[in-house]
């Protein structure tokens, strides 16, 4: 299940000088915590299975490969995580793990973390796991929670939905009132892995047990064309949907299949950058914006995020990409940070037959940020 990285052990000692292209690089405020101090930095590999395959318009997912980057000063560890996955990112494992050893060995020769961290934006997911790491130890080493670390009002709690994975309408209802049961007052069904009819039938049966208060989502995974898409989307209206992610692939597509039906669209994996966003939140189309911390960047570049979606009237979710443990908690400190209001798709830990840590708690509805210094992971062995 384990197979630790070569690149491993690796110390480096950091100061604040910023080198070449100073526009370029981004400011993260918590770095002024973890400057200075020799710091060694591991990277290890984890394939995580599920409790079963997650269907989706490219195909079931079966597993989750993880690599994890721990940040250590002698006294503390930061945790962060690189989870890419193939129906989302543009980066495959290998090319985020090369990132990543890169990285390394340029905190290696000295280089500041900062500049370190401006060179991996081509790579948000290797980003998001340096920076996730570094601002897990400021955290710790700050005595606070991430959350309180990146905003002096955080929550505590987050509002999340459930996934419905099910592909028919008997399991689809089990899965829907189970989550309705613990409180969950907002769920995401998985389309377009079947036919138009049998989405339909599925959703139709979903809202029949779970009655009108509570939400209904819809994510397509981009699975249709922008033809069917609107036929597709219309059919739906009578089961007061919220809003369809990613109907079609494409910010422009989206944009119009958003004008020409009635249920809102949220973009997601046509949207992997802030630039991106920009360009969607544009287009006076899209009525919501999915934000992955762990596949934007880290911390800092999905707080950005989140204030140019709201600066656009827009509203921003946060979810993961079945992240671990480490990645969900990330997450959940990032929401929490933001006040994000809408429900947020961060109760997938019990998607995972397996863990890296302990998973956060939900209770009514409603993810726990945890109250610890840092993360508020416990790490399980071996990983930790």
């Amino acid at each position: 299940m384990t197979d630790h990285d070569p690149q491993s052990g690796v110390r480096a000692q950091h100061s604040n000088h910023e080198d070449s292209h100073p526009e370029t690089v981004p400011d993260p405020w918590w770095l002024d915590h973890v400057v200075g101090y020799p710091l060694e930095i591991n990277l290890s590999t984890h394939v995580l299975g599920l409790r079963a395959p997650i269907p989706t318009a490219h195909g079931p997912i079966t597993s989750r490969t993880v690599v994890l980057v721990s940040v250590g000063d002698g006294a503390f560890t930061g945790w962060g995580e690189a989870s890419p996955i193939r129906t989302w990112s543009a980066h495959d494992l290998n090319t985020v793990t090369a990132a990543l050893r890169s990285g390394i060995a340029r905190l290696q020769a000295n280089q500041a973390l900062a500049e370190v961290l401006a060179r991996l934006r081509d790579v948000p997911e290797a980003r998001a796991a340096l920076a996730g790491a570094l601002v897990d130890l400021a955290a710790k080493r700050a005595g606070l929670p991430i959350a309180a670390m990146l905003a002096d009002d955080a929550t505590d709690t987050v509002n999340v939905n459930a996934v419905i994975t099910a592909p028919h309408p008997d399991t689809a209802v089990v899965e829907a009132t189970s989550a309705v049961t613990r409180g969950v007052r907002s769920l995401k069904v998985k389309v377009a892995f079947a036919s138009p009819a049998a989405d339909l039938e599925r959703v139709a049966a979903i809202r029949d047990s779970v009655g009108p208060r509570i939400e209904l989502r819809l994510d397509a995974n981009g699975g249709w064309n922008r033809r069917d898409a609107v036929a597709i989307l219309n059919s739906f209206v009578d089961f007061d949907i919220a809003f369809c992610e990613e109907p079609v692939t494409g910010i422009v597509p989206m944009a119009a299949v958003a004008a020409a039906t009635s249920i809102p669209v949220a973009v997601d994996e046509s949207a992997r950058c802030v630039e991106d966003i920009a360009a969607a939140t544009d287009t006076g189309s899209i009525a919501a914006v999915v934000v992955k911390p762990q596949g934007i960047g880290g911390p800092d570049i999905a707080l950005q995020a989140i204030d140019l979606v709201r600066s656009r009237g827009v509203t921003p979710i946060v979810t993961t990409m079945i992240d671990s443990a480490v990645g969900v908690a990330h997450a959940a400190h990032v929401a929490a940070a933001a006040h994000v209001q809408a429900a947020c798709g961060l109760d997938t830990s019990a998607l995972l037959a397996d863990d890296v840590g302990n998973s956060l708690v939900v209770i009514n509805g409603r993810i726990k940020v945890p109250p610890e210094p840092g993360l508020g992971v416990a790490m399980r062995q071996p990983f930790a």
